[in-house]
């Protein structure tokens, strides 16, 4: 690759270094560049030189190569780059942080940035839609349902009245982070692969690396650390649970969230069971994966990158409760468990996927894919160049 040509040409931005800090540790200046986290490292390539390069250049200030670069998505955090380093620089923490620094950049809005930065301001956006929720739950159910404050407090009911409103409400809820996350999907396509003069025929080539590790994460499995078979599944479980209850929430809401109690052999139970046990396990090992490193000298994550999981673990927990009340009886219990369910559902997704650290479950495949391309590329590049 012709990164170094590049660089030269590249102005020094001798705040770099500061502003990537901003969103964690990155501590770069106690690298003296030997490449053993490099060389450690199962995932590093010749084309992908990471921790050391993407490192490297944030030292030397050149933004414009860090914002181009996809190295810091293809590592996968075993921390093997972090147990080598002879120096005790914490590649490891380093590339997490320009991870959430990268993220930032990705999102035209600066929400991302401010949210990566700040777990208050994190904690105040969830807040607050978590009360716009409320509201929203409140003013429903007095303006449209037409009920008095003392019937609406006490008084229990059913679901089916919210029909079909609450499906619209549904589909907001998805369209709108998924607007936000496709608009800065372009801005990273932008700030990676602008350098590089691709042909649309090579993207259609790389299509199937997409799928594969957008569904599977294979790279994972490629790491040398000793867990990575319990990780990539605890990984794969969680985000098959959720694929699973946003396609039933978008498309089979109606059949899946009724006033009609079902036997336990119907699928919409069964269904609805195995969805919240994947996600309650995959969120419960990553939870239980923190606080088992929570070590301040080899930790790579902070407290905001638990926000995530702990959202839906409470969400999948609501759901569940409200499940068992509606079964048991307890009609009022469960919608006001329902409000509450909502009120964790809603700002996790409004909030997190689009602007939190776990942005980065988009961003990674499509990192590894712009890869494969830019790889595929320069491979055919090289061929006609010999050729010639």
């Amino acid at each position: 690759m012709a990164t170094s040509a590049v660089a030269s040409r590249e102005t020094s931005v001798p705040s770099l270094a500061a502003d990537v800090r901003r969103f964690g540790v990155f501590n770069a200046h106690g690298c003296f560049a030997c490449g053993s986290c490099t060389v450690v490292c199962d995932l590093a390539s010749d084309t992908a030189s990471f921790p050391r390069r993407p490192m490297q250049s944030v030292v030397l200030g050149l933004k414009e190569s860090v914002w181009h670069d996809l190295d810091p998505w293809l590592c996968h955090d075993c921390g093997d780059c972090s147990t080598t380093c002879p120096r005790e620089a914490e590649p490891r923490q380093s590339m997490a942080t320009l991870r959430r620094y990268l993220s930032g950049q990705y999102d035209w809005t600066g929400l991302s940035a401010r949210v990566l930065r700040s777990l208050a301001f994190e904690l105040a956006a969830l807040g607050a839609v978590a009360l716009m929720v409320l509201a929203l739950i409140i003013v429903y159910h007095l303006t449209v349902a037409k009920l008095d404050l003392a019937t609406f407090r006490s008084t229990a009911m059913g679901m089916e009245h919210m029909f079909p409103r609450i499906q619209y409400f549904t589909v907001a809820v998805f369209l709108i982070p998924a607007f936000f996350m496709i608009s800065n999907i372009i801005r990273m396509h932008r700030l990676t692969m602008r350098r590089a003069a691709i042909p649309l025929h090579f993207y259609a080539a790389e299509a199937a690396a997409l799928l594969v590790n957008t569904v599977a994460h294979v790279e994972i499995l490629k790491c040398a650390a000793r867990d990575r078979r319990k990780k990539w599944t605890m990984h794969w479980m969680m985000a098959a649970g959720c694929v699973v209850l946003a396609g039933i929430k978008l498309f089979f809401l109606r059949w899946f969230q009724t006033d009609r109690i079902v036997p336990l052999y119907d699928p919409q139970r069964w269904v609805g069971y195995l969805a919240a046990a994947g996600i309650l396990l995959g969120a419960g090992e990553i939870l239980a994966a923190w606080f088992r490193e929570r070590k301040p000298q080899h930790a790579s994550s902070r407290p905001s990158d638990l926000m995530l999981p702990a959202l839906l673990a409470g969400t999948a927990l609501s759901g569940i409760a409200v499940h068992v009340c509606r079964y048991v009886g307890l009609s009022l219990t469960a919608h006001y468990l329902y409000a509450l369910h909502l009120m964790i559902a809603v700002p996790m997704l409004m909030v997190e996927v689009p602007f939190g650290h776990w942005a980065h479950m988009i961003y990674r495949p499509l990192a590894l894919y712009f890869a494969a391309v830019k790889d595929r590329a320069e491979a055919e590049r090289k061929e006609k160049a010999v050729a010639a």
